[in-house]
């Protein structure tokens, strides 16, 4: 019987969307990275072929669809029963007992699995609220019905913040026990080591005070913000966007509208991200919404002092933690205990905080300080932990 379970707990199934550039996907690969250090099996099971990230050799790939680049909403919405049908007959094949899937879309497919006779035990992982949906249209409408459908059925949920958690039971019927909180685990010795790299494609002038945003060039990040403040700050201080999406052109040309172009650097997808965030004098998130944001962590290890909103649902939590986290700032800022905390869409509350920070030495040092130590706590190693008793449990 102990062999049996020795067996069973030396190997780990996981399921996403695609190994492409994200939050979630940073997440697993830090898992998958302790996991196969440990000498466990890792399968990593992939809806489409969009590898970003690479991954350790010893992880089994395996990909739904050889497709590299995702089509539209409707379109890979109305494939979730294939990549259901299709996890089936792998989970059958290899006689899998458990998989564990990241985000929603791979969620459903998780899920409707089951509907396959599927047998594994299914548990799903939330990368953000379930709030946003409301605001997304019919695409929104679709998945949060398919969310309080479906998610009922799964045998465990996994939120990454308290008020991930607190957000979802507003919305969907409570799964009652099957449910835990794990918040995102980071590799602190890597992010240190590639935070003194070189930036291959900028050059940082000594004579100039830098923000930094990372993320993915979409609405929800609220990025014209920064731009907007940015117009009404000293000629000295200038933006770096790091990441790529949608929105890109419209905040061109938003920053040029401002007269601001020559001050803002558009510099996309970058492999290494630390390196530009440990340089800069600010890290700036303008969102309208987010899950549990890893750069605001990886921004604490890289010593760099950080200004959020104060948005649903992983920023106070963060940066707040002795907090209610269930509180959220209407107007103004907040100094809160490991940066600043500002209300959503305020952008005399942003400019503030910056001007606070960059004419402050002490405040923005002991901030850089605190922060680092704190993000201690959320080592892939301590994290990874809780992720593979809740898996195995």
């Amino acid at each position: 019987m102990d062999n049996v379970k020795e067996i069973e707990e030396n190997e780990m199934i996981f399921l996403i969307n695609s190994m492409g550039e994200g939050g979630a996907q940073r997440v697993l690969l830090s898992l998958i990275e302790v996991y196969v250090d440990e000498g466990i099996d890792v399968t990593l099971i992939s809806l489409a072929k969009n590898d970003f990230y690479e991954l350790p050799t010893q992880v089994k790939k395996v990909y739904l669809r050889q497709k590299s680049k995702e089509s539209s909403f409707i379109f890979e919405t109305l494939l979730i029963p294939y990549y259901s049908w299709k996890l089936k007959k792998y989970v059958e094949k290899h006689k899998l007992k458990r998989v564990q899937s990241h985000l929603f879309r791979a969620n459903f497919v998780n899920l409707i699995s089951r509907f396959f006779a599927s047998k594994h035990i299914i548990q799903v992982v939330n990368h953000t609220v379930v709030s946003r949906f409301l605001r997304e249209g019919i695409s929104g409408r679709i998945n949060l019905f398919l969310i309080r459908t479906l998610y009922p059925k799964t045998d465990k949920l996994i939120y990454i913040s308290k008020r991930m958690k607190e957000d979802f039971l507003s919305h969907v019927k409570d799964i009652g026990k099957k449910s835990h909180i794990i918040y995102n685990p980071y590799d602190i010795s890597r992010i240190l080591s590639e935070s003194s790299n070189d930036c291959n494609n900028f050059t940082f002038d000594s004579s100039k005070k830098y923000l930094i945003t990372v993320g993915r060039l979409v609405p929800l990040k609220k990025f014209e913000n920064v731009l907007k403040v940015l117009s009404d700050l000293d000629n000295t201080i200038e933006v770096i966007m790091l990441g790529d999406g949608e929105c890109r052109i419209a905040l061109e040309d938003l920053a040029k509208e401002l007269g601001i172009i020559s001050r803002v650097h558009f510099l996309g997808q970058v492999k290494n991200p630390f390196a530009y965030i440990s340089r800069a004098d600010l890290f700036i998130s303008s969102s309208s919404v987010e899950g549990f944001p890893n750069v605001l962590v990886e921004a604490m290890i890289c010593h760099t002092a950080i200004i959020s909103t104060d948005c649903i649902s992983g920023p106070r939590e963060i940066l707040a933690p002795s907090t209610n986290y269930s509180y959220q700032l209407k107007e103004g800022l907040e100094l809160a205990e490991f940066g600043i905390l500002y209300a959503v869409g305020e952008l005399e509350a942003l400019k503030n905080a910056i001007n606070i920070l960059l004419k402050d030495k002490s405040l923005k040092v002991n901030y850089e300080m605190k922060a680092f130590e704190h993000s201690k706590t959320l080592s892939s190693l301590n994290i990874s932990a809780l992720y593979k008793e809740a898996y195995f449990k």
